[in-house]
C-alpha cells in the first residue's frame, strides 16, 4: 500500500494509552498519515486489554466489530495490547480477519506490518509520543511489570516482572511533555510506590517526585497505582511537603478483612492499612484518598463483605472504585475453594457502590462555600456566538496552539486536585475568559450530583 491511512482503537487503562500513544508516535516517525475514523482507514489498529473478563469481552467484541471493515476499504487489521500478549494463537486461528497479532515486545512491528519503511526502535520506551490525551494533562509510565503475587491478577504473567525507567529517561520525557503544553504529569505504573528498587536496589519515588517538581511549567503531579505494602516515611514525607504533588493518592486496598487479604496474596493486613491510612491523613493535610475494593473473592462470606462494608462507611474514601472478582485462568485465585455465585458479586457491589453514592454526595456538600484552584478541561458555547453563528458569522474555535478566549463566556468543565481525569468526577464553572489547559481559583457554590458547581473569582 502507498500511503495507507491507519487508525488506531486504544482500549483498557492509562498504561495501554501510553503505550497507544507511543505506537503513534513510531508510525509517525515512519511518516504515516492517521484518520481518526476506522470506517476510513487502510489499516486499523486496536490495542487491546486482556485484564479482567469484562475487559477481554470488550476486546474482542470491537475486533469482531471492526474485522466486518474488512469487506468494505480496510486492507489490514493489526492487533495488539494485552490480550494479544496473552491470546496470541487463539485470536489467529479464530478471528481469520485479523491480519497480525503482535505482543508486547515487538512494538516495532506494527509499523511494518502497516507498510511504512521505518518505525522508530525496537521497544516502546525510548520513542516519541502522539497524545491522545488533551495537551494541558499526560500519563508518564515509570516502570513496566509487576512482582507482586496478588492471587488474582495475571498481569506478572503478561507484562512481566518490575523494570523501573532510569530517573533520566523519566525526567526527559517529562520535560518533552511540558514544552509540549502539559500542566499536569500523572505518574503510573503497575505499582509506582517500588520505582527505582530495580535499578538502584531502593525505593526511589520520593527523589523522582522532588527532581520532577523542578520542571519550570509544570503545574500538578498527581501519584497512581500506589501500593499499600510498599510505602515509607520519606516518600509520604515528599508527598506532604512538595507543592505540587498534589493531595491526591491512588491507593487499591482490594479488601480489609485478614483472611481475603491474605488469600489474595496483598502482602498486608487490616492493622497495616489502617495505620497507614491513619498516618497519611494525619501528615497530609488536605488528602484527597482514591481506592479499589474488589468483591466476591472465594471465600467471601457475608461476615467477611460485611467487615469491608463497614471499613468502607467508617473510612469514608473521598474516591472509591470497586469490582467483581473476576476467575482468570493461570492465576492462583482460579483454583481456590469458595467462588461465590454472580448473584451475589453484582448485589455486593451495589451495595458498595450505594455506600459509597452517599459518603461522596456528603464530601461535595462539605465544599459549598470553600475556594478551589480549577484546572479548565472543556468550555462550552456563549449566548452571543450561538447567535453570531445563526447570523453566519465565525466563532473563534480551540486551535492546537490553545483555546481562543471568547469575552462572554459563562460555562466550562474542569477538575480540581482531587480529581483525577476519566475516572472522578468534574467542577461545572462559571466564568468569563475560560481557556483549556489554564488554571481558575472559584468559589464552589453548590453541587449536582458527583460533581461540583463553582464561579470563578478571578
Amino acid at each position: 500500500m502507498k500511503n495507507p491511512k491507519i487508525a488506531l482503537i486504544s482500549l483498557g487503562c492509562t498504561k495501554n494509552l501510553v503505550d497507544s500513544e507511543k505506537i503513534l508516535g513510531r508510525l509517525a516517525q515512519g511518516g504515516a498519515s492517521f484518520c481518526q475514523e476506522p470506517e476510513a482507514a487502510d489499516v486499523l489498529i486496536i490495542n487491546t486489554c486482556g485484564f479482567i473478563k469484562e475487559a477481554k469481552e470488550e476486546s474482542v467484541e470491537t475486533i469482531l466489530q471492526m474485522a466486518r471493515l474488512k469487506d468494505a476499504r480496510l486492507k489490514k487489521l493489526i492487533v495488539t495490547g494485552c490480550l494479544a500478549e496473552r491470546y496470541q494463537e487463539e485470536l489467529t486461528r479464530d478471528i481469520p480477519e485479523i491480519d497480525h497479532v503482535v505482543g508486547l515486545e515487538n512494538f516495532n512491528q506494527v509499523a511494518e506490518f502497516s507498510g511504512l519503511k521505518k518505525g522508530g526502535r525496537n521497544g516502546c520506551q525510548e520513542d516519541s509520543r502522539l497524545r491522545l490525551t488533551p495537551r494541558h494533562y499526560s500519563y508518564l509510565k515509570v516502570s513496566e511489570g509487576c512482582n507482586n503475587p496478588c492471587s488474582y491478577c495475571s498481569i506478572p504473567s503478561i507484562r512481566g516482572p518490575f523494570k523501573s525507567r532510569s530517573m533520566e529517561d523519566v525526567l526527559r520525557e517529562a520535560g518533552e511533555l511540558v514544552s509540549s503544553g502539559t500542566k499536569e504529569i500523572n505518574l503510573i505504573a503497575q505499582d509506582s510506590t517500588l520505582y527505582g528498587i530495580d535499578l538502584y536496589g531502593r525505593k526511589r519515588l520520593h527523589e523522582l517526585l522532588q527532581r520532577l517538581s523542578e520542571i519550570d511549567d509544570l503545574r500538578w503531579i498527581r501519584l497512581l497505582y500506589t501500593h499499600p505494602a510498599h510505602f515509607y516515611p520519606a516518600l509520604i514525607k515528599e508527598i506532604a511537603s512538595n507543592e505540587k504533588v498534589v493531595k491526591y493518592l491512588d491507593l487499591p486496598i482490594q479488601h480489609i478483612n485478614d483472611k481475603i487479604l491474605s488469600r489474595m496474596g496483598r502482602g498486608v493486613n487490616r492493622g497495616d492499612i489502617e495505620g497507614l491510612i491513619k498516618r497519611l491523613r494525619e501528615e497530609v493535610s488536605g488528602l484527597f484518598l482514591r481506592s479499589t475494593v474488589i468483591v466476591g473473592f472465594p471465600g467471601e462470606r457475608e461476615e467477611e463483605f460485611q467487615e469491608l462494608l463497614d471499613f468502607l462507611e467508617e473510612t469514608a474514601f473521598e474516591r472509591l472504585g470497586a469490582f467483581t472478582y473476576s476467575r482468570e485462568e493461570g492465576t492462583a485465585a482460579a483454583g481456590l475453594r469458595g467462588h461465590v455465585s454472580e448473584k451475589i458479586k453484582k448485589k455486593r457491589l451495589g451495595e458498595v457502590m450505594s455506600l459509597q453514592q452517599g459518603l461522596t454526595f456528603r464530601e461535595n456538600a462539605r465544599w459549598v462555600g470553600k475556594e478551589i484552584e480549577v484546572l479548565v478541561e472543556e468550555v462550552g458555547a456563549t449566548l452571543a456566538v450561538a447567535q453570531n453563528k445563526r447570523a453566519g458569522a465565525s466563532p473563534a474555535t480551540e486551535n492546537r496552539a490553545g483555546a481562543s478566549p471568547a469575552p462572554t463566556l459563562r460555562w466550562g468543565y474542569g477538575r480540581s486536585y482531587g480529581d483525577a481525569p476519566e475516572v472522578d468526577g468534574n467542577v461545572k464553572l462559571e466564568g468569563s475568559n475560560l481557556m483549556t489547559g489554564e488554571f481558575r481559583r472559584a468559589l464552589v457554590t453548590t453541587w449536582e450530583g458527583y460533581n461540583l458547581v463553582a464561579r470563578c473569582l478571578d
